[in-house]
């Protein structure tokens, strides 16, 4: 489960492009940030991925990610030319329509890290995504431990540059994509677009007509209606989220920015209808934005990382991007350019390592203390277990942290292109020390020890 929010500069606060993603994952897959650098490649090169490989292009833009840690691609990204993207799962009627004879295909995650290395503006990302998946498809498995059948999914897609933003969504080997220009957007877990799209596969209603998804007599063709799984995926786990995004864009249209857009990702419908009596982000009634692993297991996993960027039409360097491990509101964003010198204990994961695999063959991870991703997943067990009082003090002890590091990056942004890089890069060591530091403060005054707390 994944939300994506978009804001043009339109309903902005400083008439940039605000972007934001929630990577919904299960409970215990680490996400790192991964850094890869641009430029010439070796000519014959293969990109190894889950299943398939793909003949490497040269050469190819610097990119930095969010990446668990069995695969490849990455869930949110960004590259030096300053184009920015998320991937959803959605659930059409083309995963059981091919599920006896499609070969296996790149995933979601796959095909954004490729369009990011070679899509210089958020159109042509989304032509090398659609290039790709004409080629390859996509199936298999994208969730560890899980066989194809049970872990395949579609995806869907949005991707911004300085000037604009794309919408893509994707059942098999089609698509449809909408290019945005001005006001919000949002997308979940189900197909969104309906009968006005930019542009998309050549048979897009064909193919349905013949599959028996659509008869031109019932009227004007719909694709989410038409390509949407029905039968086996409830949009209940879905449109309420999607409902709730397009809610609060439109409640803070005008007035978008960095904060804001922070704060929508923390949403758990406060103040809205839904937020009953016996209400806890902890203890989830449904499905929200900032997701977290219910007891009872129907949220079927956490908020594995956050993604914020703030883009300039202006601004000819490629912005740095917020991060936030896990469920943001028991997290801080942290600010990191577009470089190589990130600090080693945000790219690295637990006792499995980092590594390409077959979702199902994966190995487990676990927890090190050496991984920042794994000491927020130990204080989300350990709020978990007293969320009241201990939820409060995680908040007294990151959100000074948060105001200073949105206060110090709003400073360095106003300086000169060629001098902010060294100095984000300063700031990135002090954040992620004082992080570290922030964190075991909280596991002395908990008692924790170095091994994790089981999640319940």
């Amino acid at each position: 489960m994944c939300d994506i929010l978009l804001a043009m500069p339109d309903t902005t606060a400083k008439k940039t492009i605000v972007f934001g993603k929630n990577s919904d994952r299960p409970a215990g897959e680490c996400q790192v940030l991964s850094y890869s650098p641009g430029g010439p490649r070796e000519p014959g090169d293969e990109i190894q991925c889950s299943y398939v490989s793909v003949p490497q292009t040269s050469p190819v833009l610097a990119t930095i990610g969010c990446q668990p840690y069995w695969c490849w691609g990455y869930e949110t990204g960004m590259n030096e030319a300053g184009v920015v993207g998320g991937n959803v799962a959605v659930f059409t009627r083309s995963l059981w329509d091919v599920v006896n004879g499609e070969s296996l295909g790149l995933t979601g995650m796959e095909l954004l890290r490729l369009g990011l290395e070679r899509g210089h503006d958020a159109q042509e990302t989304v032509g090398v995504i659609t290039d790709l998946l004409g080629e390859y498809g996509q199936w298999g498995s994208a969730v560890r431990g899980q066989d194809h059948r049970e872990g395949s999914y579609d995806n869907a897609f949005i991707v911004a540059d300085r000037h604009e933003a794309w919408v893509l969504e994707t059942s098999g080997r089609r698509w449809v994509a909408e290019r945005i220009t001005e006001g919000v957007r949002s997308i979940s877990n189900e197909l969104s677009i309906r009968d006005q799209w930019t542009k998309g596969s050549a048979d897009i209603r064909d193919f349905a007509r013949d599959r028996g998804w659509w008869h031109p007599d019932n009227g004007q063709f719909d694709f989410a209606l038409a390509y949407s799984d029905h039968e086996h995926y409830p949009r209940q786990v879905s449109h309420i989220r999607r409902m709730r995004t397009e809610h609060l864009l439109d409640h803070y249209r005008g007035g978008i920015d960095v904060p804001t857009m922070m704060a929508m990702l923390r949403d758990h419908y406060e103040g809205s209808f839904l937020e009953g009596p016996q209400f806890h982000p902890f203890l989830p009634d449904f499905l929200t934005i900032c997701m977290h692993e219910s007891p009872a297991g129907f949220t079927w996993g956490n908020t594995a990382t956050s993604m914020v960027v703030e883009i300039d039409p202006a601004d000819p360097v490629a912005p740095p991007c917020w991060v936030c491990y896990l469920p943001p509101c028991t997290g801080v964003y942290m600010a990191f350019p577009l470089s190589f010198l990130l600090p080693d204990t945000v790219t690295r994961a637990g006792t499995a390592g980092k590594g390409v695999w077959p979702a199902a063959e994966a190995p487990a991870d676990g927890f090190s203390p050496v991984s920042l991703w794994w000491r927020f997943h130990r204080i989300v067990g350990a709020v978990r277990k007293d969320p009241l009082r201990r939820h409060k003090e995680v908040r007294e002890v990151l959100d000074p942290l948060e105001q200073r590091y949105l206060k110090e990056v709003g400073e360095i942004m106003k300086g000169a292109p060629d001098s902010r890089n060294d100095k984000l890069d300063t700031l990135v060591q002090e954040e992620v020390s004082a992080v570290t530091g922030a964190l075991e403060a909280l596991e002395r005054r908990w008692n924790l020890t170095t091994e994790p707390i089981a999640e319940e």
